[in-house]
């Protein structure tokens, strides 16, 4: 048995993102909800290779079947990106369970009606999840940008910490 990881890491109006598996981060930014990670899926290899549609991967018997998970071997690679953060983006942190469930375009439906109130949305997202068959665990975590956060000095364990990033 394996599990899907996703870390991220805030910092100096940055944002660095590690993941394994399926598990995704999706940014909202000036009301357009866009998925930031790429998922290690059978089906994600097959979208990239042209072989199958965002839509046929949706209704897919294999869609849930990963390509990378943690647990399952002594060494998996880790992919790790690094992102500009803007004042006003919120991060959206989730399972399969919501996005098997909902739509993107509904996610970012509910996030233009809703995303002033982060606790409301995250309720209203894993509803709409369970509200929809819900046949999965469904996790989601909001995390908004209030403010600018430059780092102005760097060293000890933070430097440490954001290396592993690097």
């Amino acid at each position: 048995m394996g599990t899907t990881i996703v870390a991220s890491l805030f910092y100096d109006n940055k944002l660095s993102i590690t993941h394994i598996g399926d598990s995704r981060v999706y940014r909202f930014r000036d009301n357009v909800l866009k998925q930031v990670t790429k998922d290690h899926s059978f089906v994600q290899e097959l979208i990239d290779k042209g072989l199958l549609t965002r839509g046929e991967a949706r209704v897919s018997d294999k869609k849930n079947v990963v390509t990378r998970a943690l647990g399952v071997a002594p060494y998996v690679e880790v992919e790790c990106h690094h992102y500009e953060a803007q004042v006003d983006d919120v991060y959206l942190f989730c399972s399969d369970g919501l996005y098997d469930m909902v739509r993107d375009r509904d996610i970012e439906q509910a996030f233009i009606e809703l995303s002033r109130n982060l606790p409301e949305l995250a309720d209203y997202l894993v509803e709409l999840a369970n509200a929809n068959g819900g046949r999965d665990n469904v996790s989601v975590i909001l995390i908004h940008v209030a403010k600018p956060y430059p780092i102005e000095s760097r060293g000890g364990l933070f430097e440490r910490i954001v290396d592993w990033f690097e």
